[in-house]
């Protein structure tokens, strides 16, 4: 499994480090590495390749928490808030307000 980041958002590098801290045979790849996948969408969402499938945003963060062992508990709580489309808004919410995106919603990022 490979987890892009962002390598310009300190948030995403500090989720980068947390997540190499719970082990197993999880890549942190930054985004600005990746190819064959669209580098706008990069940057709006976090992306976790697992095999053929590319989990996005907070299917992302779902197949996390289904593949980390140190995560398993709270994957029931995140299960919580799939219906109606809780976690995706949340998620995005909280996507709005990292350091890059704000910076990238000038403009002054390709």
């Amino acid at each position: 499994m490979r987890v892009l980041i962002d390598g310009a958002c300190p948030y995403c590098r500090a989720l980068g480090r947390t997540l190499k801290a719970l082990g197993g045979t999880l890549q942190v790849v930054p985004l600005q590495e990746a190819s064959g996948l669209d580098p706008k969408a990069l940057l709006e969402e976090l992306h976790v390749l697992e095999g053929d499938r590319t989990h996005r945003g907070y299917a992302a963060l779902l197949a996390l928490a289904r593949r980390l062992p140190l995560l398993w508990p709270l994957y029931p709580v995140l299960l919580l808030l799939v219906p109606f489309g809780t976690g995706e808004r949340l998620y995005r919410f909280l996507a709005k307000r990292r350091p890059r995106a704000r910076a990238s919603r000038g403009g002054d990022h390709p």
